[in-house]
This record gives structure tokens, C-alpha cells and sequence, in this order.
């Protein structure tokens, strides 16, 4: 079977475009992995040069938001003494808040947490709740559905 001039050049576009494909998806920037703070901790050292993410609760008082820059600067904790700075360039989402969870994407600054903890972020994403709750609610029961959220993976001791 001969193919004709307009099939052989789709052909050959298809090829190129799987082909282009498959070699973006072997790049090793192409996914993000999810850690926990406590992961980060362990092994610093492997997330100054990769891109990863890490959940935790956005600690009161430490919201900074340079609005003529766009640069937002807060804190974020896991609540067992794992926590990081972050410095976010861009508008921060909607619902972001302190005291409310959130994702953080980005890199550290250095494999040294003892001296600089930060995280230069390049995404960040709010976590809340699914769950519809008045006013009346408990806000332990809020709080503790939000933590094991944020912490899930993690192994309970």
C-alpha cells in the first residue's frame, strides 16, 4: 500500500506530536509530588533544586501582603514544630486567610531549615472543608476535620 502526500504528512505530524509528547512527559519538572512538612524536614537537601508541594495551616499574625509588589509573605505550619516561610509573588486566592490551611508549590531556598525555612512559592492553593457548617458549629470539630485533612498520609502514633 502507498500512502499519498497528504497521508504520509499527517502521519508524519502525528509522529511528531507523540513523539514531542512522550519527551515532555519524561522531564523530570513535568509532575509535582506532594510531601508532608515532616518529609521535608527529613531530607531537606532534596528540595532546594525541585519543585514539590506541602500543605499546612497559615499561622495568625503572620500575614504580610505588599499589595504595589504583589508579594505575599506568611508562615504555615503543620502544628508538630514543622514550619516554613513562604514568599509568594502573584495575587494570593480569594479565600486565602490566616488561620486556613493551604498548599504550598515551590522550592526551598536552602537545605539548611535551622537558619532560612522558605519556601519561594510559585503556587498556592486554599484548603477548606467540603462540609457546609453554621455559625453554631463546633469549631474544634472544624479545626480537627481540617487537620486531618492537611495531615493525611501522615502515619498516627
Amino acid at each position: 500500500m502507498k500512502l499519498t502526500r497528504p497521508q504520509l504528512v499527517a502521519t508524519t505530524v502525528i509522529l511528531v506530536a507523540l513523539g514531542s509528547i512522550l519527551y515532555k512527559a519524561l522531564q523530570p519538572e513535568s509532575s509535582v509530588t506532594f510531601f508532608t512538612p515532616a518529609e521535608v524536614y527529613a531530607s531537606p537537601q532534596k528540595f532546594v533544586d525541585r519543585t514539590f508541594r506541602v500543605s499546612g495551616l497559615v499561622l495568625a499574625g503572620t500575614k504580610d501582603w505588599d499589595g504595589n509588589n504583589k508579594i505575599l509573605k506568611f508562615r504555615m505550619s503543620d502544628l508538630k514544630g514543622h514550619d516554613f516561610s513562604v514568599v509568594y509573588k502573584g495575587v494570593p486566592p480569594d479565600l486565602f486567610k490566616e488561620g486556613q490551611g493551604v498548599v504550598v508549590e515551590g522550592r526551598l531556598n536552602t537545605p539548611d531549615l535551622k537558619t532560612d525555612s522558605t519556601i519561594q512559592a510559585n503556587l498556592l492553593m486554599v484548603k477548606h472543608s467540603e462540609v457546609y457548617d453554621t455559625k453554631e458549629d463546633h469549631s474544634k470539630m472544624r479545626e480537627a476535620r481540617l487537620m486531618d485533612d492537611i495531615l493525611k498520609g501522615e502515619k498516627k502514633y
